[in-house]
């Protein structure tokens, strides 16, 4: 119900709304009531149209209440998502009800300015009328007033308008059709404008829903793939550990400390979505450690960031991490041809490159490590990652963030 009632308008916004459905229902109703408009009616009904902006602002908002009440209690079609599909028969329905209300509302609109007309002028105070008329019953031609002049308790007409017009006979029957037509359809697009904005605002959920689903999809992603890296890589450092130690003890002694920042970094930006560039590169080098004892120095990384450019951008943790297993895991390497992975900065992108020396039996790939980053950065910038072939060398562009 919290969500229901999130989706439907604050008062504020309905005093908003019916502000604004007056402001064009009101000159209309005026062209079809006065023949003409000079600045003696004005000054004659000035007041007159005051009372009339409150108590019509009222009530429409009164009518904007009602109707979502309707909606929210009674109207099963009226479920969540409903003002976003809107089909047909929810359509129908929509607008015989809102009809059958709308003419319920235009009979006690009139019923309404009857009672105020009467109650303003049974003592026969003249508040701005003209020959001693009450300008209520002169001026005004509301839905449902009936003949002009008629007060609550059935008496007859008072006479002529204001202006010197007779409204009686057909002119006068044609103008209140008029002025009830006019209510009704002001009534249906005050609850459609109203409609309109509930389901904008639905949409707007929506699309912020999915943007934290999205965003939680990433970071559930990118912690499953920490699941299935680390406890690898934490066994292969394992086990050369447990021969370097026998070999070189002092060289173990700065593997075991590379290892600990490696795995310290990792575990101190689990949810973090970006990190300057110069403390991922400070873990790579790390990280590059130990891969160069894993691997006897076959691998070389060749990184010509500047100190400027390191402290200036950001980007997503781990992700030098992945693109130099993903290069390690897919590509091989000797002693007579080390593998080689260049990384600077091009323009607003981080480059990351290295030649295509692919292993003659294919490691199998999940497609995780590239795919991962791609969606972390769709959802911290619209500039894309790109990976490509050029020239024998594979190339990934990591946008780089200010």
């Amino acid at each position: 119900m919290d969500t229901l009632n999130a989706q439907f308008l604050s008062f504020n916004q309905k005093i908003r709304l019916a502000l604004s459905v007056f402001a064009i229902y009101w000159p209309i109703r005026q062209y079809v009531s006065l023949d003409h408009l000079d600045w003696d009616i004005i000054q004659k009904n000035w007041l007159l149209w005051l009372i009339e902006l409150v108590v019509t602002v009222l009530y429409f908002t009164f009518w904007l209440s009602v109707t979502e009440w309707i909606e929210q209690r009674f109207v099963g079609s009226f479920r969540t998502g409903f003002l976003v599909e809107f089909k047909l028969p929810a359509q129908l329905l929509t607008l015989l009800i809102a009809g059958l209300l709308a003419v319920v509302f235009n009979i006690g609109y009139g019923a309404l300015w009857r009672r105020l007309d009467w109650a303003l002028n049974h003592d026969g105070t003249e508040l701005i009328g003209r020959n001693g008329e009450p300008p209520f019953q002169n001026h005004h031609n509301f839905p449902g007033n009936g003949p002009r002049g008629d007060d609550p308790h059935g008496h007859g007409p008072r006479g002529n308008g204001p202006h010197g017009h007779d409204f009686r006979g057909n002119d006068r029957h044609r103008r209140d059709k008029l002025n009830n037509g006019l209510v009704v359809i002001t009534l249906l697009s005050a609850f459609y404008l109203a409609a309109n904005r509930r389901g904008y605002k639905q949409l707007q959920e929506l699309r912020v829903n999915g943007e934290q689903l999205k965003r939680e999809a990433a970071q559930a992603q990118m912690l499953a793939l920490k699941n299935q890296v680390n406890p690898h890589f934490l066994f292969n450092s394992l086990n050369i550990l447990s021969s370097l130690v026998e070999i070189d003890q002092k060289l173990s002694v700065q593997f075991i400390s590379r290892l600990s920042k490696a795995f310290r970094y990792v575990l101190e930006h689990p949810d973090t979505e970006l990190v300057a560039l110069k403390t991922e590169l400070e873990f790579l080098d790390s990280y590059t450690f130990l891969l160069n004892i894993r691997f006897d120095e076959k691998l070389k990384v060749m990184q010509t960031v500047t100190d400027e450019q390191a402290n200036r951008y950001s980007i997503a943790p781990l992700t030098l991490q992945l693109l130099l297993e993903n290069v390690v895991k897919h590509n091989q390497m000797s002693s007579e041809q080390p593998l080689t992975v260049l990384i600077y900065v091009e323009g607003e992108y981080l480059i990351v490159s290295n030649p295509i020396l692919l292993r003659p039996t294919p490691q199998r790939s999940t497609g995780m490590g590239l795919q991962n980053i791609k969606n972390r950065y769709r959802l911290l910038t619209d500039k894309a990652v790109e990976a490509t072939e050029q020239d024998g060398f594979f190339v990934v562009k990591i946008p780089l963030l200010s």
